[in-house]
């Protein structure tokens, strides 16, 4: 089987960083896979190529698709002749039904939704648009997988066919991400941080629904109560943003808070940490970066959006979206537990999610979503055309 995944780009992100998992853990290894990003690739590219998976770019800027671009698009999945079309997100879901509907009708058609949708009003208006457009045609794919229970009910209220609902939650690699008894000590080092203070961390780019200011509000709240902490903030633009940076400078000392842009080697710094600060406003499906703390070991403090509540569960605490003070709170009971009481609830953190959300198992979901939805194509399957140019991108 063919499988061709069509996604906006490749930077740090949780869907990109999710297809990136799917391809380092195949659980067929039958099945040929390659990627077509929309955009320039970006830092993500390297782990897809490092995997051995062909991949694509049309090189397009943040803008509506030219006509040179949907040739490219449609020449690109002629040459490659899948048997399904995996879009990843509302662009790359559009991108594939569009290649389908002018060229690969033969393809079985999946959608990939990675975004909670509380209110869609808060989104900006190409998206809401995008979302209708989304909504009228979302008969057509074979599947649409959405990576939480709460994603799936809140698009569906929003216009989204129930029909080709598929659950499939984020997988996580624990031989990568696992605890370090010696992370602390690095992190420490780096960052230049007292090893006496409590360090928290944020790992997310720089969007109004990650809502770093609330994290940035809640240590500053939570210091005040009397416990030292130490803000870590990561994340592709929070390093490069006045407002983010005002707010830092007015709220926290210099000396307690570090920042910087997206790492590449965020499975050696998890473990480093005391406490992981989620504090999303709105958007968040799964968060992978949960489960990751978890896998580590790390204690979580989330607010409450997408699925967060039940990927956390009782190994961390869950509070209102937008409460400084609720989240304030529940940052002060993470100190109060200390080092030994916070490596318990870490232990059983990693424990659970270990059981719940292997990446082979996730894996072997998608593989089966995949034979379910081309086999319901029809006899085509695996009998797809695509001329001498498909070994060019299927190498065999």
């Amino acid at each position: 089987m063919k499988v061709l995944h069509i996604i906006t780009g490749l930077n740090v992100g949780g869907a990109e960083n999710m297809l990136c998992k799917l391809l380092e853990n195949p659980a067929d290894s039958t099945t040929s896979q390659a990627v077509l990003s929309l955009l320039e690739p970006g830092p993500l590219a390297e782990r897809v190529r490092a995997t051995g998976t062909p991949l694509c770019t049309l090189g397009m800027k943040r803008a509506l698709p030219g006509a040179r671009a949907c040739l490219q698009l449609l020449k690109t999945v002629k040459a490659i002749g899948p048997d399904v079309l995996h879009g990843w997100m509302y662009h790359g879901n559009l991108a594939a039904s569009f290649a389908k509907a002018s060229i690969a009708r033969d393809a079985a058609l999946i959608w990939n939704v990675r975004h909670s949708l509380a209110d869609p009003g808060r989104e900006s208006r190409k998206t809401q648009a995008i979302l209708k457009l989304s909504a009228a045609i979302s008969r057509h794919p074979a599947r649409i997988i959405y990576n939480s229970l709460q994603a799936a009910a809140e698009h569906e209220r929003a216009g989204y066919s129930r029909a080709q609902r598929m659950i499939i939650p984020n997988g996580f690699d624990f031989d990568r991400f696992r605890p370090d008894p010696e992370a602390r000590q690095r992190v420490c080092r780096e960052f230049g941080i007292d090893p006496s203070a409590t360090i928290v961390a944020s790992v997310a780019r720089y969007h109004p629904m990650k809502n770093h200011a609330l994290l940035v509000d809640a240590v500053s709240k939570a210091r005040a109560a009397g416990y030292r902490l130490h803000l870590v903030m990561i994340g592709a633009g929070v390093a490069s943003c006045p407002d983010l940076g005002r707010r830092i400078d007015q709220r926290l000392p210099s000396g307690e808070v570090t920042v910087c842009e997206a790492r590449s080697d965020l499975a050696d710094l998890m473990p480093g940490f005391d406490i992981l600060g989620v504090s999303s406003s709105w958007g968040e499906g799964f968060p992978n970066v949960i489960g990751e703390a978890l896998a580590c070991g790390v204690s979580v403090v989330s607010t409450d959006v997408g699925d967060s509540a039940s990927i956390v569960a009782e190994q961390g605490l869950v509070v209102p979206p937008d409460d400084v003070s609720a989240f304030a709170a529940a940052l002060g009971k993470m100190c109060a537990l200390g080092p030994e009481g916070r490596a318990a609830m870490g232990r059983e953190g990693r424990k659970r999610v270990k059981a719940m959300y292997a990446i082979r198992e996730i894996s072997r979901k998608y593989d089966h979503c995949y034979e379910i939805a081309a086999r319901a194509q029809g006899p085509a399957y695996g009998a797809r055309g695509g001329g001498d140019d498909r070994a060019k991108v299927f190498p065999r």
